[in-house]
C-alpha cells in the first residue's frame, strides 16, 4: 500500500448466496411436491443471489478526500472531503442488532451505512450533521493510512 493511498473492496459473506440456492432448491422440492410450478421461487432466487454475488463497497481513500461506491446500488463513486468530516471512529459492530442486516442501511445511531461482511466499520460524523458507516476489512491499514496522511480519528 502506498501510504499515500488506501483501497479496500469487500461484498457480502458467500454464504448468503448458498442458503438462497439451497432454500430455493427446497422451495422448489417442494412445490412441485404439491403439483404447484416452481418458476416464482426460480424468478426471485436468481437476481437475489446474483444480487449477492456481484456487490461490492469499493473504499478508496487519498490525502483530499474519501470515496466510496456500493454497486450495484450506486451508479458512481461518492467523494467526501476531509474538510467535510468532523470526527472519525472505528467501531466493532453487530451488522444484524446494529443495522438490521446488510446493504445500505439507515441507523440513527451510525447514520447511513453501507455493510457487508465485516463487524468492523469505519464511523464517520461530518459537520452538516449526517453520520456515514463503512464495513471495513483491514483497520490495522486503514489506522495506518490515516496516521500516515495526518488524519484524526478515534
Amino acid at each position: 500500500m502506498d501510504s499515500g493511498i488506501f483501497q479496500e473492496k469487500s461484498g457480502f459473506p458467500k454464504a448468503f448466496a448458498i442458503l438462497l440456492i439451497f432454500q430455493a432448491v427446497v422451495g422448489s422440492f417442494i412445490l412441485m411436491k404439491h403439483k404447484e410450478s416452481p418458476l416464482i421461487v426460480i424468478l426471485i432466487t436468481i437476481p437475489l443471489t446474483l444480487l449477492f454475488l456481484f456487490s461490492v463497497l469499493k473504499l478508496n481513500l487519498n490525502p483530499q478526500y474519501f470515496e466510496y461506491y456500493f454497486f450495484p446500488f450506486a451508479f458512481r463513486p461518492k467523494k467526501i472531503r476531509w474538510d467535510e468530516i468532523k470526527e472519525i471512529q472505528f467501531v466493532h459492530t453487530d451488522p444484524v442488532s446494529d443495522f438490521g442486516g446488510w446493504g445500505v442501511r439507515l441507523s440513527r445511531k451510525y447514520g447511513k451505512a453501507f455493510i457487508t461482511g465485516s463487524r468492523e466499520i469505519i464511523f464517520l460524523k461530518l459537520k452538516d450533521g449526517k453520520k456515514r458507516s463503512f464495513s471495513i476489512k483491514d483497520k490495522e491499514k486503514l489506522a495506518a493510512f490515516l496516521e500516515k496522511n495526518n488524519i484524526p480519528y478515534q
